[in-house]
C-alpha cells in the first residue's frame, strides 16, 4: 500500500504543467466574477460541474504545494551539499600526500586543464573522490600502458590550488626542475617516454 501511494504522488512521474494549467483554469471557474463567467458562458458549465471543478481545484492545488515543496527542499539539499563540498575540497587541498601533489602538478607541467590520466590509478580515484578532480568525458584510450580518460581540476580546487601547496616554486632552478621531475608519477613518466618514441617516429 506505502508503495502504491509513493507511485500516485511521484511528482516526477506527473506531468507538472499540466497539474498547473488544471489549477488555473479551475480557480479561474471559481474565483472570478460572475459577469466574467456568463461573457464566457460558464455560468451554466458552473453551476452543473461546480463540484467536480471544485475537486479539481482542491487536488491540483494539493498537487502543485507538494511539487513546489519538493523543489524547495531539493534545492536546499542541493546548496548545502554543494558548501559542504567546497568546504571539503577547500580542506583537502591542504593535506594532500606526496602522490596526490605530484599528480596535480601534471597539469601545471602540461600547461592544461584537462589531462588524459589512468582511470584505474589509486591516486586518481582518490582525487575523484574529494572532488578536486573530475572525469570529463566517458570517451578514454587505451594505450600500451593502460587506459586512460580525461580529467579536470575542479573549479573550486582550482581556485584554491598554489604553487606554495603543490610544492612548485616560482623561478625553479634547474636542481629544482629536476628534482620535480624526477617525482612525476611513474604512469606520467612512461606516457611521456612513449609520446617521444612516437613523436620522434614523424
Amino acid at each position: 500500500m506505502e508503495k502504491f501511494l509513493e507511485k500516485l504522488f511521484d511528482i516526477n512521474k506527473i506531468p507538472t504543467k499540466l497539474i498547473i494549467v488544471i489549477l488555473l483554469s479551475s480557480a479561474l471557474i471559481l474565483f472570478v466574477p460572475q459577469q466574467f463567467l456568463t461573457k464566457l458562458n460558464l455560468d451554466g458549465f458552473l453551476h452543473d460541474y461546480g463540484k467536480f471543478i471544485g475537486i479539481s481545484f482542491i487536488v491540483s492545488s494539493g498537487f502543485t504545494l507538494i511539487a513546489l515543496w519538493t523543489y524547495v527542499t531539493r534545492l536546499i539539499s542541493r546548496r548545502r551539499l554543494s558548501k559542504k563540498i567546497k568546504e571539503s575540497i577547500i580542506k583537502d587541498i591542504n593535506y594532500l600526500d606526496f602522490h596526490e601533489k605530484a599528480l596535480l602538478r601534471e597539469f601545471f607541467i602540461n600547461g592544461k586543464h584537462t589531462l588524459q590520466l589512468p582511470f584505474d590509478n589509486d591516486t586518481v580515484v582518490g582525487l575523484v573522490n574529494k572532488h578536486i578532480i573530475y572525469q570529463a568525458s566517458s570517451t578514454g584510450f587505451t594505450y600500451l600502458h593502460g587506459a586512460y580518460f580525461p580529467y579536470t581540476i575542479s573549479d573550486i580546487a582550482n581556485k584554491h590550488l598554489t604553487n606554495k601547496i603543490l610544492e612548485l616554486p616560482e623561478n625553479p632552478t634547474e636542481e629544482e626542475k629536476r628534482k620535480i621531475l624526477d617525482s612525476r608519477p611513474n604512469w606520467a613518466k612512461e606516457r611521456s617516454r612513449m609520446d617521444d618514441l612516437f613523436n620522434s617516429r614523424w
